[in-house]
């Protein structure tokens, strides 16, 4: 009787380990399908690069260039690795660093300050608007000679002018989203009888956050070109000396390491804020999609 009750029950065992094997294969894939995916895009995004360093090398084949002008990307690929060994690439990289992370808050943040008032205040962006674009809308390089007077040639005189490139993005940015705020918001802030100081700090900047969070990007973005120009041309230390000494002793192998150094450098930096961005606010790409 026993026997025929072991019978009867393995197929029906069978079938539930069966329904088991099944569920773990399902939640395997799901789980392996994120992995999946995320490694198809770095492979298909990896493409283009290879693409390029294959050209490059069958360009140094072919000669189509001196090789003194164009190294080979092995030659270019032991720089790098010799200047990451013995310890320059990450001094340099720290110097410059701490450069444009002092000029992106300053600047950031005083283009913030003057965006939220122009935006708050139309008398104030109608008064002082006008004078302030036209400032910060001269070039750079055209304040170098008159900064280089006031500041001399130090780390001030880098700092400044890293501010100076990241004041406007920050500012545009703030006041378009202050100006473009719909009006429920405002309506809502009437109806819980905000003061102006609590309309602001609870209804207007968290509103106006991804649109802030972009403009600190862009200032990022345009802070890293100001710092690598400001290094060439007036620095003793920072990855842009480094590249202008590397063409100046014309070791162009050093000149196109630096290069790739801060191509990488500078995506890092963006990607890594707007990682930043998504998490602080989430909510707005959710609502955008």
């Amino acid at each position: 009787m026993s026997d025929l009750g072991i019978e009867r029950a393995t197929p029906l065992t069978a079938a539930l380990a069966l329904g088991d094997d099944r569920r773990l294969l399902s939640d395997a894939g799901r789980l392996l399908a994120p992995l999946w995916r995320r490694a198809s895009t770095l492979l298909i995004a990896l493409l283009l690069p290879a693409a390029l360093v294959a050209v490059w090398s069958l360009a140094v084949r072919w000669e189509v260039l001196a090789p003194q002008i164009l190294p080979a990307p092995g030659l270019v690929w032991q720089t790098l690795v010799d200047l990451v060994v013995s310890g320059q690439l990450f001094s340099e990289l720290a110097v410059s660093l701490g450069r444009v992370a002092a000029g992106v808050v300053a600047g950031g943040l005083l283009g913030l300050g003057f965006g939220i008032a122009f935006g708050v205040s139309p008398r104030f962006e109608a008064y002082v608007s006008p004078t302030v674009r036209a400032i910060f809308l001269v070039p750079s390089l055209g304040w170098l000679p008159f900064f280089m007077l006031i500041f001399g040639i130090g780390e001030t005189l880098k700092i400044v002018l890293i501010a100076k490139t990241c004041f406007l993005p920050p500012m545009v940015n703030a006041f378009d989203a202050i100006r473009a705020l719909p009006d429920k918001y405002r309506d809502v802030a009437r109806v819980l009888e905000l003061d102006h100081r609590a309309t602001l700090r609870y209804v207007v900047l968290p509103a106006v956050l991804p649109a802030v969070a972009t403009g600190f990007r862009l200032a990022l973005s345009k802070g890293w070109k100001a710092l690598i120009l400001v290094e060439m041309i007036s620095s003793a230390a920072g990855i842009g000396y480094l590249m202008m000494w590397g063409r100046k002793s014309f070791q162009l192998d050093v000149v196109f390491a630096t290069m790739v150094v801060i191509g990488l450098v500078g995506w890092a930096l963006d990607h890594g804020l707007f990682k930043l961005q998504q998490r602080a606010t989430g909510w707005s790409f959710h609502s955008a999609e």
